[in-house]
């Protein structure tokens, strides 16, 4: 989206879509938003503070012809992508794009994605202290917090911008490409939304869709759908699991992680200190020492 000066809906006034609305206000870009609750509904701060950026507010549903007077449309994670009004906007082929599609679009700092039904903020906050303690400035964000649109908006300069992404994200993901994607595991989940499982198993995977080679994709080999899928060529396939295989880049030894870089030498990282209890969090840790060693930080600060 090189052109900003457009007109430019956001659908759906969340955090997000704040974000994206005041970015783009500041970028010159002539902003709507489309919201469908009503105006008494939405959370006061927030109304004051779209307000306050003098650009339309459409609340109490969405008009068709609000989408379709739109050049781009920004859709905020929590609105349904087969409502009509996007459904005739995609048919009209209006571009139809999400906050962090956006924000990653606008940005050069090096991307670590981590998605999963379950553990995806407690891995990526795992990742944000450890690069605290590498001394290496990283932002934390997305669906955990604080959207990539702020980092992109502010005045700080990040080495690396670690982002916790849901489904529902990606699927409105075009060009979204990650330096590091972290997929812990795939269980049924949101099928309020998704036609099937199967619908939500492609939505999961669609992170790695873009990425090549000098790009890591880091699996959790222990869950039966990852097993069995093969990243794009040229991508650095980095599996873990619970116990030592020929093809695991990690695996738990005793009270110890065993973890190494194709070609390099294994280290073992101690979990006798580790406070969160069972499986499931030992296999989340050994997806995030993966990213550490790829990142180069040190195994004492791991």
């Amino acid at each position: 989206m090189e052109d900003l000066n457009k007109k430019v809906l956001v659908v759906g006034l969340g955090k997000s879509g704040l974000s994206v609305a005041r970015y783009l206000s500041k970028q010159g870009a002539q902003v709507g938003v489309s919201e469908l609750r009503e105006e008494a509904e939405i959370d006061s701060t927030l109304l004051h503070d779209t307000l306050q950026l003098g650009i339309e507010l459409e609340t109490g549903g969405h008009k068709e012809k609000t989408f379709l007077n739109a050049d781009t449309i920004i859709v905020s994670p929590g609105v349904p992508l087969d409502i009509g009004p996007l459904k005739a906007a995609d048919e009209a082929g209006i571009p139809i794009l999400g906050e962090m599609e956006l924000a990653s679009r606008l940005m050069d700092t090096p991307l670590v994605a981590v998605t999963g039904t379950n553990g995806k903020s407690t891995a990526t906050a795992f990742l944000g202290s450890m690069l605290k303690g590498a001394g290496l400035k990283a932002f934390v964000g997305g669906n955990i917090g604080t959207p990539l649109m702020d980092y992109v908006a502010g005045h700080w300069k990040a080495d690396y911008a670690l982002v916790e992404v849901s489904s529902f994200q990606l699927d409105t993901m075009e060009n979204f490409s990650p330096m590091i994607s972290l997929l812990l595991n795939i269980t049924p989940d949101h099928l309020d939304r998704y036609p099937n499982y199967q619908a939500y198993v492609r939505s999961k995977l669609s992170i790695f869709k873009n990425q090549g080679p000098g790009q890591y994709a880091i699996l959790n080999d222990d869950d039966q759908v990852l097993s069995q899928f093969e990243p794009a060529p040229g991508v650095s396939d980095l599996r873990y699991g619970m116990e030592r295989r020929g093809n695991r880049h990690a695996y738990v030894e005793g009270k110890s992680i065993k973890a190494h870089l194709p070609g390099e030498k294994e280290a073992s990282f101690g979990v006798e200190s580790l406070k969160l209890p069972g499986r499931h969090n030992l296999e989340n840790l050994m997806g995030v020492v993966l990213t550490g060693l790829v990142l180069h930080v040190g195994p004492r600060t791991i």
